[in-house]
């Protein structure tokens, strides 16, 4: 006898497919309670360019190394999980829109949930790894990345001065962050792709809090046998030159995704 699942029209499923399908609509999800570290460094263009797809143009050969601690997570039923990601700033130049924002290299999560939804469905380079919450012996934050208890990457934050309200309020005029992604599944059984796609993620963060300071980015090439899946990807990135550390900082506030936004980029 054959099966009886049939997928349905205006309905988005989640592999397993014949258990995960719902019906669509646009919506927005809430991080109520997020703490942020960048730690932005200068490098070397050409470096940073091979990473690029070509439908982009690199504003500034600048990296931003952003860890982020999410709780009260609203589609989690409230949970948490976090994340550290490498990004640089670029321009979409495949259409007439000339969409600016932030291109990212990868982001390691801890959680599988967000891992699948931002990767599947969004086009995030997101991949699993152990991420520490953050800790601080006084005004020194730190935390790390590590798999199979083989760290790879730790940041640091020394915090000195609170932003200004004022500071604050001008962050908030502008919460939107265009986020562009590659969404991307290999053929089976041969070379090449059967979906290959630039995307675009809105994101907005409404800030509370924030403070500058200095921050560091320290990285060990972890072996093939260390990590089998990832090892170039930590290689390349451990060997991008730090030219200047070109400012850090601290948030606190609440982030939201806008789900219903998201779309392929012609």
């Amino acid at each position: 006898m054959r099966g009886k699942f049939r997928f349905q029209e205006g309905f988005a499923y989640k592999m397993p497919v014949h258990f995960l399908g719902s019906y669509f609509y646009p919506f927005r999800v809430t991080h109520g309670d997020m703490t942020s570290i960048v730690v932005r460094f200068e490098t070397d263009e050409e470096a940073l360019l091979q990473f690029i797809p070509q439908d982009f143009e690199l504003l500034e050969p600048v990296v931003a190394v952003q860890f982020a601690s999410f709780r009260d997570v609203e589609w989690m039923s409230n949970g948490e999980y976090r994340l550290i990601q490498v990004a640089a700033p670029v321009r979409y130049a495949g259409n007439s829109e000339r969409l600016e924002g932030v291109y990212p290299l990868i982001i390691w999560e801890n959680k599988t949930c967000p891992i699948l939804g931002g990767r599947e469905e969004d086009g995030m380079p997101k991949v699993f790894a152990d991420v520490a919450s953050e800790r601080h012996v006084g005004d020194h934050w730190f935390t790390a990345a590590s798999y199979e208890s083989c760290t790879f990457v730790k940041m640091h934050f020394w915090r000195h001065a609170e932003l200004d309200e004022r500071v604050i309020a001008g962050m908030n005029e502008k919460p939107l962050t265009n986020n562009f992604g590659w969404r991307y599944l290999p053929n089976l059984g041969k070379g090449g792709a059967s979906l290959s796609q630039a995307t675009l993620y809105p994101q907005e963060a409404k800030i509370g809090k924030g403070w500058t300071g200095e921050g560091r980015v320290e990285w060990t090439e972890l072996t093939a046998e260390e990590h089998p899946l990832q090892s170039r990807a930590i290689s390349s990135l451990a060997n991008l030159p730090v030219l200047k550390y070109s400012g850090a900082m601290m948030l606190k506030g609440y982030a939201q995704l806008n789900v219903g936004d998201s779309r392929v980029l012609p």
